[in-house]
């Protein structure tokens, strides 16, 4: 069987993987501290005799868009922004740490 069938379906794969990012950004494109996820692919050449004209798809390290997004102003006078680089620490959990852009915070009262 020719193995162009699977040199096909490496392109698919990655150009699936690559709708779940942008639908990703899409859905969370007025979610506050959002930061867009970037996906990247390389072709690879297929390496053999009779494999000059194909190449396979291979991924390569993404990242993530870290530019500040627009300021907008509220009332309320918990919400602080950034400018430049950056994150907030806040509180996930009993002993965890968690890091943010966001910053739409609220007041909660721990009693002991």
């Amino acid at each position: 069987m020719d193995k162009l069938l699977f040199t096909a379906m490496s392109g698919a794969s990655r150009v699936m993987m690559a709708q779940q990012v942008h639908a990703n950004n899409l859905a969370n494109v007025n979610t506050t501290g959002f930061r867009t996820d970037i996906e990247q692919a390389d072709s690879v050449k297929v390496k053999g005799q009779g494999y000059d004209t194909r190449a396979l798809v291979a991924a390569r390290a993404g990242g993530t868009d870290f530019s500040e997004g627009a300021m907008q102003h509220t009332d309320n006078p918990l919400d602080v922004s950034i400018r430049g680089a950056g994150f907030f620490a806040v509180e996930a959990g009993e002993n965890d740490e968690a890091y943010t852009r966001a910053g739409n915070f609220t007041l909660s009262l721990m009693v002991n």
